[in-house]
């Protein structure tokens, strides 16, 4: 545990505070956060031999900024408003002062954990539902410093608790920094700069080891994030977003081909990136769009009723509700897709209460163009519109 994942030496830490303590007033939150949020950051269906988390909980006494937005997290998901925002600041303060004398910030774990933290953090708040979370900083920074580390062989038993840290990271970046851009545009630069040296050399060494938070490959979830970014553009492509949108295209239908369509979760996310795709279609006319996103709405409300979305993880199943709630036109319809969302919203969970909102504003729009209503909308999503 004390051997990083490439069997390098750790040098010893320059940080200047002490280590850190848990103050006996926080103490319950601490536990609250080892016991209850932690185990909710990985997939229910992991395996448990591969979710040991102590290694990042151990960091957390070594390191103040760490501890601090593990605090936050834990009276966040209390509803302890005033300790939410108290150790929230303290641990943006402590971090900036530590990454000011950090020689090597990209192989520091606790400037990693703490930064994949403020992500998980941005990502759950839930101050007014207009306002979006500030996660893209974050996740573009998360982004950095997982380019920067080391590569070199992986340590020899993928259950050590530092690799299993190395790894939780790596794929908690590609999962907020990918999904979340839906809905965050500050997104789009984080996901444009996804570290592929870094998740290839994961997918290559782990390719046996089942994903901690991703439900499918590092591949599957960088094109969703090219589909995402590509579909937010509300002007024509250019030649080489063109030959971009021919390769999802083909990707897409791929799945497809090779038996995707027999898993439901995965069926539904091909069927919603189609319709990203034809947002910004260039083959087809404004009423064949439109017509292929109404029947691709179908298929993946069909595919919907058949899914228990709440045993995936909150932003998984979201990214997909999201579209479909989007071009969503009957009352009925849209009733459907705020009763999936209702649950996670009553739970006070900020993505959830966020995507009501927005939806609610799409839907409020006035239907004066059918014909483009669709289209439009789908800008409304993006925040295009």
């Amino acid at each position: 545990m004390n051997q990083p994942v490439d069997g390098r030496r750790r040098e010893a830490r320059q940080w200047k505070s002490q280590p850190s303590t848990v103050a006996d007033e926080h103490q319950g939150l601490y536990v609250h956060f080892a016991t209850a949020v932690m185990p909710r950051l990985v997939r229910p269906q992991c395996p448990s031999e591969y979710i040991d988390q102590s290694y990042m909980l151990h960091l957390a006494h070594e390191f103040s900024p760490l501890m601090a937005i593990m605090l936050a997290i834990a009276a966040l998901d209390l509803g302890r408003e005033t300790l939410v925002m108290d150790r929230y600041l303290y641990s943006l303060h402590s971090l900036q002062e530590h990454l000011a004398d950090a020689t090597d910030a990209g192989n520091e774990d606790g400037i990693l954990a703490t930064t994949i933290l403020l992500c998980v953090f941005e990502h759950g708040k839930n101050l007014r539902s207009d306002a979006p979370p500030s996660i893209g900083l974050h996740a573009k920074a998360a982004g950095v410093l997982l380019s920067r580390r080391h590569q070199g062989k992986a340590t020899k038993s993928l259950f050590e608790p530092d690799a299993v840290f190395e790894r939780t990271c790596a794929e908690s970046f590609l999962y907020h920094s990918t999904l979340m851009m839906l809905l965050d545009p500050s997104l789009d630069l984080a996901a444009g700069n996804i570290p592929h040296c870094l998740t290839k050399a994961q997918a290559d060494t782990l390719q046996d080891v089942p994903p901690f938070i991703l439900e499918e490959s590092y591949q599957f979830f960088i094109m969703i994030a090219e589909v995402t970014r590509l579909a937010r553009l509300s002007r024509p492509l250019f030649s080489v977003e063109r030959q971009t949108w021919t390769r999802l295209q083909a990707e897409l239908l791929q799945y497809q081909r090779v038996g995707a369509m027999d898993d439901l979760m995965k069926s539904l996310y091909v069927h919603t990136a189609q319709i990203l795709l034809l947002k910004v279609d260039y083959t087809r006319t404004v009423i064949q769009r439109t017509t292929e996103i109404r029947a691709l709405f179908q298929k993946g409300m069909s595919t919907l009723e058949t899914l228990d979305v709440q045993k995936y993880l909150l932003s998984y199943s979201l990214w997909p509700v999201a579209i479909l709630g989007t071009t969503a036109l009957s009352e009925d319809e849209q009733c459907m897709i705020d009763n999936i969302i209702d649950p996670w919203a009553r739970r006070g969970r900020g993505q959830a209460v966020r995507l009501r909102g927005r939806l609610k504003t799409i839907w409020a729009t006035p239907k004066d163009n059918q014909e483009t209503l669709l289209l439009q909308r789908l800008h409304l999503l993006m925040g295009t519109g």
